[in-house]
């Protein structure tokens, strides 16, 4: 199952991890594509049919999975700073005059 989870890059559970509860997950990727985390969209089954989860829902998610990959990816790109907030502020100026 993992495997094909793998494959596709999408997990599906149609009321395997609970009862009357479709799900599809995407994974969240950082800019070196490691998975850092996931998205998911939860349905109930008898309400949502699988076709429907996965036609009309899933690209979406796919889709949106994706952006925030991107923005994550960016991010990670642009040079961060950590400044040491434990240090004391800085003197203040001197008056003129």
């Amino acid at each position: 199952m993992l495997r094909q989870v793998r494959a596709r890059g999408w997990a599906l559970t149609d009321e395997e991890l609970a009862a009357g509860i479709r799900s599809v997950a995407a994974p969240l990727r950082d800019g070196d594509g490691q998975v850092i985390a996931s998205l998911n969209v939860n349905t109930h089954a008898a309400e949502t049919p699988v076709e429907v989860l996965t036609g009309q829902h899933l690209p979406l998610l796919l889709q949106t999975a994706s952006a925030i990959s991107d923005d994550w990816a960016a991010y990670q790109s642009v040079p961060q700073v950590t400044l040491d907030r434990s240090a004391a502020p800085p003197p203040a100026p001197a008056a003129a005059g």
